[in-house]
């Protein structure tokens, strides 16, 4: 009996100092990123968000941001007759704005497998496989998938791409020991909501941990209240629009009527605004 305390005290006592020996981070992936919250008004032009983590020395990190996912309406043209104009319709539904990736080492080193349990891969196919596309042309409608809704996937991921919205950024994640550090630039269009951010330590072919972690970016003020305005009011909304944009025009109207007067008694000559057009005005005049 006391031969079988002994052994079992002493695996105890082996377990522990192995315990005790492992590096803190064993086992441990974790990811913050500051600001974790971002205010967008109107002078918002985009704003540089630090992502710092720890993370096995020996492991490839990669990173993924995505925004929510939302629905867009797209316009296929074509030519009709000798016009060319819409001929169709489609809404791609569940589709993020923003899916950006980042690394410390080449994506190729993930296997087909892990790209596609992390989305992270070249060609976004986590988006394409998602992604729902309901396309009509006129009094028909249709569920596209595959080749048959890659020219819409194709032509809005383009369009995010132009605007670094999506991008891949291979080596872009420096690494310190079990630092590692990421800057992003988000641009002026960058997506409202939570994004999350998703940070995968990666080690012969394996995944070794995970950690999340959000970015807020929210409207605030004008912007704020105009968003708002769309989503609960959306009649209201464009009359506002509409009014704004009658009070802009009468603005610049007086601006340039203005403009005319200044001229003209400064100069002694009736003043003529370039561009200004109207009744008894030219299109442009030079003062000498």
């Amino acid at each position: 009996m006391h031969v079988k305390v002994k052994t079992v005290t002493c695996l105890l006592v082996v377990a522990l100092l192995l315990l005790g020996s492992l590096p803190a981070w064993a086992g441990l992936v974790n990811v913050t990123a500051d600001p974790d919250r971002i205010d967008v008004g109107l002078n918002f032009s985009g704003r540089t968000v630090t992502i710092t983590g720890t993370a096995p020395p020996d492991s490839d990190i990669y990173i993924k941001l995505v925004s929510p996912a939302r629905n867009v309406m797209l316009n296929k043209k074509g030519r009709v007759g000798f016009l060319w104009m819409n001929v169709a319709q489609a809404e791609v539904e569940g589709i993020p704005k923003m899916y950006q990736i980042y690394s410390s080492a080449p994506i190729d080193r993930l296997s087909p497998i892990l790209q596609e349990e992390t989305g992270i891969d070249k060609n976004y196919d986590a988006v394409r496989s998602t992604a729902v596309i309901k396309e009509t042309a006129g009094n028909n409608s249709r569920r596209l998938s595959g080749a048959d809704g890659k020219d819409y996937l194709d032509a809005l991921i383009n369009m995010y791409q132009k605007n670094n919205l999506y991008l891949v950024n291979e080596k872009a994640v420096e690494r310190n020991g079990s630092q590692f550090y990421l800057t992003v630039n988000l641009p002026g269009s960058a997506a409202h909501g939570d994004s999350l951010v998703t940070a995968y330590a990666v080690k012969n072919g394996r995944i070794l941990g995970q950690s999340e972690s959000k970015i807020n970016v929210r409207p605030v003020g004008v912007v704020g209240w105009a968003r708002t305005m769309a989503k609960t009011n959306g009649p209201l909304y464009g009359t506002y629009a509409v009014l704004i944009a009658l009070a802009a025009g009468l603005l610049i109207d007086l601006l340039f009527n203005y403009l005319e007067k200044l001229i003209g008694a400064l100069t002694g000559v009736p003043g003529k605004v370039p561009g200004k057009t109207g009744k008894g005005r030219e299109v442009s005049a030079e003062i000498h």
